[in-house]
């Protein structure tokens, strides 16, 4: 990384490197003492958002004139930098407040580990791991919680710029970008992702798995069209029909049905679109749903230690309608029994014990316990004719403004290592 010249900032040349590097770079907000540059008081992402239209810059990158003239303009302007084929660059987001380390792991017990490659500390206390397409196209992808695959149409802060908690975005020692240049991404990361891939090539069983169920999608488009919008897949902004906006200041994230208006500040979920276009909100009577599913069905493997599913992001259609197909205020809770079925012939991993819950596939068991357990259930198998144990569908609340809750599912198993 060059030194700055003097009356040059280290984020203004921090962004010319990176353009030099061939990135794709944009000035965002910086945070201020109790908010945000933007100067909005309830700002939610602070330091995080664009100062200039960044969609220009997914498909073309700014000339170095364009970024010395934007942070002579912000001096002190952190820094994104716009991922997918524009740059050449994906970027695994890896947030640990929200189980990512653990989401990783578990990946990377299955999987095999991530190459080594460049790597930032976030002001967050999260990861950024950097890669290179490899002229592959890639969309943007959640592949598991806590973890956020930014890709086409993505974006990224880069170091040295300044987070809302006080720190700085900072490169791991020995794998900035000029150390160790961004490998490229691994095929099985981008398969979670719903990559491009060679003819005849299974799908990743989690590829493209969804943030929400396909019908609350659905619903969730069908109420924008109603209000003027012909939605796209992905995080998107678009002119915002509830005031007169003329530059693109409505952020819809498609897949996880929520969506924020920078201009008239007003945001949420399929219930607050719905009350702006003046329809009824259906009624949720249950503040939470607790019952039990199937207890009638024999256990063969009695268990105490609780072990989570893997996988449920892709099963949510399936763990909605075992809930009876409606999000309650408070969630689900429901008792249940799952069947364990090896799959020796799985193309990904002979190991693999998928969990079925009333006939519909849920997730798979970790790899680590799925060998564990192969034992006994091979076993219950053959002696029973299947393998079951108790279960639980959890989570699935939905507060209204957006504010919604994964479903998961647990199972009692025999405790052991992993």
């Amino acid at each position: 990384m060059v030194a700055p010249a003097e009356g040059v900032t280290a984020n203004a040349q921090a962004a010319l490197d990176y353009a030099g590097l061939g990135w794709s770079v944009i000035p965002v907000h910086t945070p201020r003492a109790g908010g945000c540059s933007c100067g909005r008081a309830d700002c939610p992402s602070p330091g995080k958002h664009p100062r200039v239209r960044w969609h220009p810059y997914c498909e073309r990158r700014p000339r170095q004139r364009d970024v010395r003239e934007w942070w002579r303009r912000w001096p002190d302007a952190n820094i994104a930098v716009i991922t997918g084929a524009v740059s050449g660059l994906a970027v695994l987001d890896l947030d640990p407040r929200s189980g990512g380390g653990r989401a990783l792991a578990e990946l990377e017990a299955r999987w095999g580990p991530l190459p080594p490659t460049a790597e930032a500390r976030t002001g967050g206390g999260g990861r950024h791991l950097w890669f290179d397409l490899a002229g592959a196209e890639l969309p943007s992808a959640a592949p598991a919680p806590g973890l956020e695959l930014k890709a086409e149409g993505g974006a990224v802060v880069a170091p040295p710029s300044l987070h809302a908690s006080g720190r700085r975005y900072a490169w791991v020692e020995g794998r900035a970008p000029w150390q160790l240049a961004p490998v490229p991404i691994p095929t099985w990361l981008a398969s979670l992702a719903g990559g491009t891939q060679e003819p005849g090539e299974p799908r990743h069983p989690l590829a493209d798995a969804p943030a929400r169920t396909s019908a609350e999608r659905q619903e969730f488009t069908d109420a924008w069209s109603r209000a003027g919008i012909d939605l796209h897949e992905g995080d998107r902004y678009y002119l915002c029909p509830f005031h007169e906006d003329h530059h693109p200041s409505l952020h819809i994230d498609a897949d996880g049905c929520r969506w924020y208006c920078f201009g008239c500040r007003r945001g949420g979920g399929i219930g607050r679109l719905r009350g702006l276009l003046g329809e009824e909100a259906p009624v949720r009577t249950r503040p939470r749903l607790v019952g039990s599913l199937g207890q009638d069905e024999e256990i063969t493997i009695p268990g105490a230690h609780p072990v989570d599913v893997v996988g449920e992001s892709h099963h949510q259609d399936e763990l909605l309608r075992l809930a009876g197909g409606a999000r309650p205020y408070g969630g689900v809770d429901l008792e249940a029994v799952a069947e364990l079925r090896p799959e020796p012939d799985n193309r990904f991993d002979p190991d693999a014990v998928e969990v079925r819950i009333r006939g519909a596939r849920v997730g798979h068991l970790r790899h680590p316990v799925a060998v564990r357990l192969r034992p006994l259930t091979d076993e219950s198998v053959a002696r029973w004719g299947a393998a079951t144990c108790r279960a639980a569908i959890r989570g699935g609340w939905d507060r209204g403004r957006g504010d919604v809750g994964a479903l998961g599912v647990v199972l009692w198993l025999p405790s052991g290592p992993g």
